[in-house]
């Protein structure tokens, strides 16, 4: 719900901040939401004497979004999820067709590396929160966690402890405040994270916890999969290459520094990462060779909640920026002007020697040469030399 609001609204706010209106087509899972983000959007507007039709909503399937993006519009920003890239494919496809300049926001298959000097302890509930809020339904929630194998064992026991506790079902009907987990926007019926999962299995991996759909009581047919913690991973099985977009977190062992920043490369997604070390200096040095769009370094996802840094990624997570300086930018028909700072005094001109018709190529260049020479020259004596010969030019 959260990140829904958020992907209509901040391209809203970019839009009208650059002096633009903006046509939002929204998922077609969310449709039910549509009519009062309409009603927010409308109120505000009004408020603050704008056109409340300076905002339009519209929702359908993907032959809305491809009207919307031949419609005449001059940039689109298109915010993905789960199968995104594909997605995306046809976006920027469409969008070439007219020449449209495309923001592609793809999801991520984002890591976090645990060092062996890690604050364990500090680092624990905060990927817990970056794995499982949201059901993992978020496109900068940590989805891989490579832990030195130095504290791997110890690492993979606190977690399970902790995954164990978590509690799913609907919050506003069964328990309220205590549930963790609520339904999934997607479902699980036909997702394909369990046969992944299984096959991660056969493949060496260890399923701790989780793995299946959540059979809820109030809601049989509910769309509630459970907390899952997936151990033992190696960056050459699924699981760890292709984004699940679900409650699932994966632990994989790493001997190195250079060993962990492999892993983390591995993946054909590079959206956001976290690193956890009491290193500082040599946190810097591996965010540097992540290929990602954006680190934390002991944190997770506090990029995000900084509206003045530009966000997006890299490879299979998309290209280009929304948000911060760079996001406005980009929503502005960018136009360089010049003119004389003192026109009353200088104004521009062409030499004589220049002016059409000139007194031969030869001459030119020649006039050319000691005008660069005399701006350009390292020492004071070929500068005046280049002059006095500008001198006898003109």
């Amino acid at each position: 719900m959260l990140r829904r609001f958020h992907n209509t609204f901040n391209p809203i706010i970019s839009a009208i901040f650059a002096g633009n209106g903006i046509v939002v087509k929204t998922s077609e899972h969310v449709a039910w939401s549509l009519p009062y983000w309409r009603d927010i959007i409308q109120h505000c507007l009004r408020a603050h004497g704008h056109d409340p039709e300076l905002v339009q909503l519209v929702c359908g399937f993907a032959e809305t979004g491809e009207a919307v993006i031949r419609s005449g519009v001059d940039k689109v920003t298109f915010i993905g999820q789960v199968l995104s890239p594909a997605v995306g494919r046809l976006v920027m496809r469409t969008a070439s067709d007219a020449l449209v300049p495309c923001v592609l926001e793809l999801g991520g298959k984002d890591c976090a590396i645990i060092r062996a000097d890690a604050n364990v302890q500090q680092a624990l509930q905060l990927l817990l929160r970056g794995v499982y809020q949201n059901c993992g339904q978020n496109c900068i929630g940590i989805e891989r966690i490579i832990v030195h194998r130095a504290i791997y064992s110890k690492f993979v026991d606190m977690m399970l402890e902790q995954v164990d506790k978590l509690r799913v079902g609907a919050p506003l009907d069964e328990g309220g405040d205590d549930v963790d987990c609520g339904a999934m926007t997607m479902g699980v019926e036909h997702s394909p994270v369990p046969a992944m999962i299984s096959e991660a299995v056969e493949q060496g991996a260890r399923l701790l916890a989780g793995g299946t759909r959540h059979q809820s009581a109030a809601y049989p047919h509910g769309q509630y999969m459970a907390p899952t913690l997936l151990v033992d991973v190696t960056a050459e099985m699924r699981v760890a290459r292709e984004e699940l977009f679900a409650p699932v977190m994966l632990l994989m062992p790493c001997e190195s520094d250079e060993d962990a920043l492999r892993i983390a490369n591995a993946s054909p997604y590079g959206l956001g990462s976290s690193i956890f070390t009491r290193d500082i200096a040599q946190g810097h040095r591996m965010a540097r060779q992540l290929r990602v769009g954006m680190c934390n370094i002991n944190d997770f996802a506090v990029n995000y909640l900084c509206q003045s840094l530009p966000f997006g990624g890299v490879g299979e997570s998309g290209f280009d920026r929304f948000g911060g300086v760079e996001g406005l930018r980009g929503n502005c028909l960018v136009r360089a002007m010049t003119v004389d700072r003192a026109p009353g005094l200088v104004q521009t001109s062409i030499p004589a020697i220049l002016q059409y018709p000139t007194r031969g190529a030869v001459k030119s260049a020649a006039f050319c040469m000691h005008l660069i020479r005399m701006i350009y020259a390292t020492s004071w004596l070929a500068k005046v030399a280049a002059a006095l010969s500008l001198a006898k030019q003109a």
